[in-house]
């Protein structure tokens, strides 16, 4: 049926509102629960939920309703699920995910389990480009691309970067602009990110940690990054405590004419970010009267969050744009100056040499278990 999915989902909530539990306005898929007797929160991924409770009598009790309505397995906490391992570290607190076991399928997949290990998803300074459009397509390219599975890896790919690596969501961002006229360059370059991942598949992404939870973000943009479109990048970056939980980086819509209307751009997207965060994060209970840092490199676009001091050279900047003052003004959102070299969004904007990448991916708190 085709109707199935959303019947099931109706039915679902129709059950579980009874209960006393509602989903969060900004993200419907997640419940929460306040009684006298605690806490639970859960989401729903079709038929797989996942719960979490201010103690095991709560937990017990869910599980106790659900069984009244429906069948179900209790397969204990969550070990696996949706192609993530998950562990737990009760001592320091924190959660890590992995993607090991999904990436060794992806090597088998496409055949590089005797590849060499690349030390970063891309070379640095790699410029990847369109071809002419107006050169027609040798035949030799036409059959190569029949028999070259290049959407496959990078879709494969782009689910290992926003599940777990946010170390290769720059890379994959770049190669997705090319699903239409990929060509060998292209392919190469995709490959050198399975290779990265191969000398990488261990490292796990750590949250949590013995700090109260606090939101914290970084904007960064890489100005006329595409050769093709002189479009920049804007990317974004929020954690909560020791690891990233969200993190974003993308071609911008608008070609900007100047760096500070690239990194505006980008304070806008992040600006988008930090409500929806906030308003997740209210709805969990942790409600923040504090404005959320959002750290920046460019000092003139900082500046415009507070107040039009360049007004005769930003008069074209689209209104749309200027959301990110009124979070400022309402007191939501703080932008604060911080250097180049400690923008950790940075990662996420550009191919980088080793040794930057290497120290930024640290701050994203990307690590190998077996070395700690």
């Amino acid at each position: 049926m085709k109707q199935a999915s959303r019947i099931w989902n109706i039915t679902f909530n129709k059950a579980v509102t009874t209960w006393g539990f509602e989903h969060l306005p900004c993200e419907w898929c997640v419940y929460r629960c306040q009684s006298p007797t605690g806490t639970i929160i859960f989401s729903l991924h079709v038929d797989d939920i996942f719960s979490a409770a201010s103690s095991p009598d709560e937990t017990a009790s869910f599980k106790a309703l659900l069984e009244s309505q429906w069948e179900i397995a209790d397969l204990g906490p969550a070990k696996f699920a949706l192609r993530i391992a998950i562990s737990r570290d009760t001592s320091s607190h924190t959660i890590s995910l992995s993607q090991t076991t999904y990436i060794d399928r992806l090597l088998e997949r496409f055949n590089l389990t005797d590849a060499n290990p690349a030390d970063t998803p891309m070379v640095a300074g790699l410029q990847l480009h369109r071809p002419d459009k107006t050169t027609p397509t040798p035949p030799k390219i036409e059959e190569w691309r029949l028999h070259t599975p290049y959407r496959e890896l990078v879709g494969s790919l782009n689910y290992a970067a926003i599940a777990t690596r946010p170390d290769i969501a720059y890379a994959v961002s770049r190669l997705s602009s090319f699903h239409d006229c990929y060509m060998p360059d292209h392919w190469s370059a995709a490959i050198h990110v399975l290779r990265y991942l191969k000398g990488t598949r261990t490292l796990s992404l750590t949250l949590g940690g013995d700090h109260s939870p606090s939101l914290l973000g970084y904007s960064n943009s890489d100005y006329a990054n595409c050769v093709d479109t002189s479009c920049s990048i804007s990317s974004y970056c929020f954690s909560l405590g020791l690891g990233v939980i969200s993190w974003s980086s993308r071609k911008q819509k608008v070609v900007a004419d100047s760096s500070c209307y690239a990194e505006y751009v980008a304070l806008h997207n992040a600006s988008h970010e930090t409500s929806f965060l906030r308003q997740l994060l209210d709805g969990l209970g942790f409600t923040k009267s504090s404005p959320t840092p959002l750290h920046c490199d460019n000092v003139a676009a900082t500046r415009l969050t507070k107040d039009h001091v360049f007004h005769p050279h930003v008069k074209h900047i689209c209104v749309k744009f200027h959301h990110v003052q009124d979070m400022v003004s309402d007191g939501e959102l703080r932008v604060n100056r911080v250097c180049s070299c400690d923008n950790i969004a940075d990662i996420l904007t550009k191919s980088l040499g080793r040794s930057n990448f290497l120290r930024l991916r640290t701050y994203l708190s990307l690590s190998d278990p077996s070395l700690r």
